[in-house]
């Protein structure tokens, strides 16, 4: 059967009329992909009741990844899985995509994804939240985002005796690594900023040999405390974004950099040499410096601060409200 149109697009009125919005999350296994999407439904259900079931798409093999690709392709209906009564599909990362699509093709729940999927995919979404560095266009189904959205919010609880120094790591696509730079501009921020308390922490891609340099310059210092991010609980660091009026992040850590700008901190860029490819990266970056949104290391050394700003930074929320109102509008 090729389910039509009308079927594809619900009316939202049920959920409406119902008053609970049943999101159907689908997430690949990756943390920071995860992120983006309950910061948009911790966005929604402050606005609406939300009702979570979380769909793992993360095992999927190679081979089911065809298989996905042609039942979708395939103009027969779609029953090879049962997925969960939803009135939106949420997720991101490639490998949510075909997953989302075929539980669209099977029940006919909009569906809505964090970052670009491939081209040909793009158009079967009813929503793509892209981020402006990654070079769309907003229009039709895409709507530009400034970085991705993130569960991080400003509670306006800083103090600003604490800072933090969040540092990326390895990624030979977009940039060379230097364990021994990056040690040397966190110990220069913690010498120069003594009446700071600085927390020091590592990510997935921080190099050993990084973090253990990080760990010695904490060791030195009574003001500064290193935590290895594979010992802290989920959660953690939008605990110190909260806590910390001041945040340093490494400039390839574009989650980061969100994070900590959505929770209200000033935010410095730590340089990073970037490679050939990192077009992405590089507009980034420019983005963030043309807005006035960072301070870079280098202008923070001969005694740049940062610009006052009254801009309140919520990317998550804006695609809640986007969200709403397309479906509010073809009620």
């Amino acid at each position: 059967m090729i389910l039509r149109s009308s079927q594809l697009h619900p009316s939202p009125a049920s959920w409406r009329d119902r008053g609970l919005l049943r999101v159907a999350l689908f997430c690949d296994g990756r943390p920071g992909h995860e992120k983006q999407s309950r910061g948009i439904i911790q966005a929604l259900a402050g606005m609406v009741a939300v009702e979570v079931v979380t769909v793992d798409v993360s095992a999927l093999s190679p081979l089911k990844r065809i298989i996905q690709l042609l039942a979708l392709l395939s103009p027969l209906s779609w029953r090879g899985e049962a997925y969960p009564p939803a009135d939106l599909l949420l997720g991101a990362g490639s490998r949510s995509h075909l997953a989302m699509l075929l539980a669209k093709k099977a029940q006919g729940a909009p569906a809505v994804v964090c970052m670009s999927p491939l081209a040909f995919l793009r158009r079967r979404f009813d929503l793509c939240l892209v981020p402006v560095h990654d070079g769309l266009s907003e229009g039709g189904n895409v709507f530009c985002t400034l970085g991705a959205p993130n569960c991080s919010v400003d509670l306006r609880r800083h103090r600003h005796d604490c800072g933090l120094i969040a540092l990326g790591g390895v990624d030979r696509r977009s940039h060379s690594w230097h364990s021994e730079e990056m040690i040397a501009m966190a110990g220069e921020l913690v010498e120069r900023e003594r009446q700071m308390h600085w927390t020091l922490t590592s990510s997935p891609r921080t190099p050993e040999e990084t973090a253990r340099g990080l760990a010695r310059l904490a060791e030195l210092h009574n003001h500064v405390e290193f935590f290895d991010y594979r010992h802290t609980a989920r959660g953690w660091i939008e605990e110190r974004y909260v806590d910390s009026a001041t945040v340093w992040v490494s400039a390839d850590s574009i989650s980061m950099v969100y994070e900590a700008l959505s929770a209200g901190c000033r935010v410095g860029l730590l340089p990073v040499r970037w490679e050939r490819g990192a077009a992405k990266f590089r507009r980034n970056e420019e983005l963030l410096l043309h807005r006035g949104l960072v301070l870079p290391f280098a202008r923070w050394r001969v005694g740049e601060g940062w610009q006052e700003t009254d801009q309140y930074f919520n990317e998550a929320q804006r695609c809640a409200e986007r969200i709403l109102r397309i479906w509010q509008a073809n009620a």
